[in-house]
């Protein structure tokens, strides 16, 4: 039997066609997220459709869709809770009834974090392991944790998935959340430009004359000895570090798993936060070790497919 796997990413949105354990094909397009996700559903049944078309696949095949997305989730009861700015009519729409009318399949609904780590720990980086801490840079910052070979989610539903809203600032910038220093709103993406530009060495650094003020950047410009460069990154190393030796302290894993798209500098970012995290957390029975996720783009597709082979039909 067949699945279906939709990854609803802020910026890109991914559709997978799996054979068992075996994804047979994925696609990607544009995602238009501040419009909403009824704007969105058009473009991602046609995902779908095309999908199972390609591949002589009839709806009667498929045991169900797997539905990754970004923000907080009921997984029970297959609702939005809440969102971040992305997809913000989510929460009134009745998911389960749309997938039924759609393609009359069940629908299986998760936050996209904790489906990433689904992905990881069944094919990625966490295989093997079952105390698991995941957490994604990137344009913002999200969070996963697996114990005992369980998701925790909690009584409602948020448990785990807000370590990127953990405080590491308490006099710091207000975040998207409302919160004060977050882990995101001090060393995510979105905040870097500002982080920047409001330095008093930005006029005499060399990253003044970059068009984009993104990590890719930011480590460039380390690279060459930029002192600004280097200042930002320093503290973006002390942001992170913190928020995982608060995540190490609070859920106790095994291993953490670290994904994004900050994590092409993989090599430069996993040797240092090791670093700090040995140095600083409290672990009396050893080290938590930090690990590169294997599959950066479709960990949560890989998710998805499992949380509709292993989970309960809604």
């Amino acid at each position: 039997m067949k699945t279906v796997a939709i990854d609803l990413g802020g910026t890109i949105i991914k559709t997978g066609l799996f054979d068992h354990d075996r994804l047979v094909e994925s696609a990607s397009a544009k995602a238009a997220s501040g419009k909403g996700l009824k704007n969105s559903w058009p473009v991602i049944r046609k995902m779908v459709d095309l999908l199972l078309k390609d591949h002589n696949v009839k709806v009667k095949e498929v045991l169900g869709i797997g539905f990754s997305f970004p923000g907080l989730v009921d997984s029970s009861g297959n609702r939005v809770l809440s969102t971040n700015k992305k997809y913000d009519d989510a929460p009134e729409m009745d998911l389960t009834r749309l997938a039924k009318e759609t393609w009359n399949l069940p629908l299986y609904l998760e936050n996209d974090a904790r489906m990433a780590l689904l992905g990881e720990w069944q094919h990625g980086a966490g295989m093997g392991f079952e105390n698991i801490v995941m957490i994604t840079l990137g344009t913002g910052i999200g969070t996963a944790v697996l114990i005992d070979g369980k998701l925790l989610r909690g009584k409602h539903f948020q448990a785990g998935n807000l370590g990127g809203h953990f405080t590491v600032n308490h006099r710091g910038t207000v975040c998207t959340c409302g919160n004060i220093g977050c882990m995101e709103s001090e060393a995510a993406t979105w905040r870097l430009p500002e982080l920047i530009k409001s330095n008093v060495a930005y006029d005499s650094s060399s990253l003044k004359k970059e068009k984009i003020l993104d990590y890719e950047v930011l480590f460039r410009n380390a690279a060459r000895n930029d002192f600004l460069a280097n200042e930002i990154l320093g503290h973006c190393f002390s942001v992170w570090s913190s928020g995982l030796i608060s995540m190490i302290h609070a859920f106790d894993p095994e291993i953490i798993i670290l994904s994004g798209g900050i994590m092409q500098s993989a090599p430069v970012i996993l040797p240092e936060l090791q670093k700090r995290v040995n140095r600083y957390a409290w672990t009396p029975w050893g080290n938590v070790k930090l690990l590169e996720a294997r599959n950066i783009n479709t960990a949560s597709l890989y998710g998805a497919n499992y949380l509709v082979r292993n989970g309960e039909k809604k």
